[in-house]
């Protein structure tokens, strides 16, 4: 299946348009509230959770011109509570097993609040990637070669809107709060992918 999948998208011109050559566009998605369950600072594997109609919600923007980059405030690394890689293979695991997948990752370890028991002194720093600043953005720009202005920011929050308005995206708020000011609005990812693409 695989074999004749790739065959199909050098017919289609898939594989050239992919070539990081040339522009591409990118659908930007915040993590928690967005892609699984939010349950607060996350340390504890056994919460992490995905959302329904995320998978189907992924594996659309991977059917598309666009790539899916998660981009991801996480303080509980600075606060000394967990290690990403941990929650990330699952995250990586669970879409996969469905057949899903995200072209790149990005994270925030940093949070400017001291006075945590356990925290690590050198992600307490006023950072540039912290949303809503438009870091993480940036980066994921420059390496996969991303036109922002074409590209979308998803999120459940405020902070996540600014962060795509501050890179100059267009941007989709999940949720019910009417006075952000957005391009879209919906109540799940796969509702606002589907308006997208």
């Amino acid at each position: 299946e695989r074999y004749y999948a790739v065959c199909e998208d050098c017919k289609n011109g898939i594989l050239e348009k992919r070539n990081l050559i040339n522009k591409q566009k990118a659908i930007f998605l915040d993590r928690d509230g967005t892609i699984n369950k939010y349950v607060g600072f996350l340390k504890d594997l056994s919460s992490f959770e995905l959302k329904k109609g995320v998978v189907e919600a992924i594996k659309k923007i991977n059917s598309s011109e666009y790539l899916a980059i998660v981009v991801t405030n996480q303080p509980v690394i600075a606060r000394g509570e967990i290690t990403i890689d941990m929650i990330h293979n699952k995250l990586e695991t669970l879409l996969g097993n469905e057949g899903a997948y995200i072209d790149g990752l990005y994270y925030c370890p940093h949070h400017p609040d001291k006075g945590f028991e356990g925290e690590r002194i050198e992600y307490k720093i006023d950072c540039n990637c912290r949303k809503p600043k438009p870091g993480m953005l940036i980066k994921a720009s420059e390496d996969f070669n991303i036109d922002l202005a074409s590209s979308w920011m998803i999120g459940d929050s405020k902070n996540d809107i600014l962060c795509g308005k501050n890179a100059m995206c267009k941007t989709g708020y999940i949720g019910d709060d009417i006075d952000i000011d957005c391009d879209l609005k919906g109540s799940s990812l796969l509702e606002i992918v589907n308006k997208i693409i």
